[in-house]
């Protein structure tokens, strides 16, 4: 009996490295849990040459390079035939980034580098000027600078990063007031917590219009008296406070162990077992087998435990980490998992 206990113990004290328990949602901040519908980042593109790399670049038959090249010489007065074009310092790259909303001019934005040809390697190499532009076609940026790469080791280094390699050129601004209506966009969809945060935004604002239209979006109209600084009055908006509904999710990242759950997840009737292991949630009176004395691993959950109760349980008994997450990925395909699981 003293080495059991001493297996629930240790068993114990190993999921608390790898459970956690999401209690009950606290109240939280507005900005916290919704944003501005229209406040979004964009996404630049351009195709530039990187160059300097030392044998590593693109091979001296590749149509793209000896173009790209050509074409860039001639902007400085130099006349010369792709075809002339013998070189393996240089290499074809996209240039990538995403910008956040209202950029302005004069920004630095960080970019991502990737090869388009057959380069063995960007380390060290320099990007030379390149436009950025926006789905419309139009430039917003420029792009220049040393590309460190991303690869570990002697590996393939095709991709690399330019922290602060490009400068906004133009500003992006982000349309979000619209005849003096707003509309928040919740970062978790829940038709209650839809419902909460109308609630908690007419309390805060006795005179203002409303309108949850579904799970992900309520819309608003700023009152009058404070149509004239809308800032002010999101500013105050995104300070009210609401309690969001619970989270029903168990959260499962095998590679790890981790489990995380919210309490308001419950486990229904059912019976678990596992080799010399049984744990049975419901009634008691639900449940014909007899017990035996000589098998201090058996256990009887009451209905609509949670799955805190649960994986207690199994703790005592001196489960492991991965036949635990098996047993929840089994119950949930039972119909007994009172919630959504999610496995990552």
């Amino acid at each position: 009996m003293n080495s059991f206990k001493g297996l629930r113990a240790a068993a114990a004290g190993a999921f608390l490295a790898v459970s956690v328990l999401l209690s009950a949602a606290p109240t939280v901040r507005l900005k916290d849990i919704a944003t501005l519908q229209g406040i979004r980042g964009n996404q630049l593109v351009g195709v530039g040459l990187v160059t300097g790399l030392a044998g590593r670049g693109d091979s001296s038959n590749s149509a793209l390079l000896r173009n790209a090249v050509a074409n860039l010489v001639s902007n400085f007065g130099f006349r010369i035939s792709p075809e002339e074009v013998r070189s393996r310092n240089c290499a074809v790259v996209s240039v990538s980034a995403e910008v956040p909303p209202f950029l302005r001019p004069g920004a630095s934005i960080d970019i991502t580098v990737a090869s388009l040809g057959d380069a063995r390697s960007l380390e060290g190499g320099v990007l030379l000027q390149t436009p950025l532009k926006g789905a419309n076609g139009r430039v917003y940026a420029l792009a220049q600078g040393q590309v460190f790469t991303i690869g570990e080791g002697s590996g393939t280094r095709t991709v690399g990063t330019i922290p602060a390699g490009a400068i906004a050129e133009q500003e992006i601004l982000s349309t979000f007031v619209a005849d003096s209506r707003l509309s928040l966009v919740l970062k978790n969809p829940d038709f209650l917590t839809a419902s909460m945060v109308a609630g908690a935004v007419r309390q805060a604002f006795p005179d203002i219009q409303v309108s949850p239209r579904d799970a992900a979006l309520v819309e608003l109209e700023i009152p009058e008296p404070l149509r004239g600084d809308p800032v002010g009055f999101i500013a105050r908006l995104e300070a009210v406070q609401v309690t969001p509904d619970p989270s029903n999710k168990v959260v499962i990242d095998a590679a790890s162990g981790i489990i995380i759950f919210g309490e308001q997840v419950r486990i229904g009737k059912v019976a678990v077992s596992y080799k010399d292991v049984s744990v049975k949630v419901g009634a008691p009176s639900a449940w014909r087998a007899e017990e035996n004395p000589d098998k201090p691993e058996q256990f009887t959950l009451q209905e609509n435990t949670t799955v805190e109760q649960l994986v207690d349980a199994l703790r005592t008994v001196g489960l492991d980490t991965e036949t635990v997450i098996q047993l929840i990925k089994a119950i949930d395909k039972a119909g007994s998992l009172y919630g959504t699981l999610v496995i990552l």
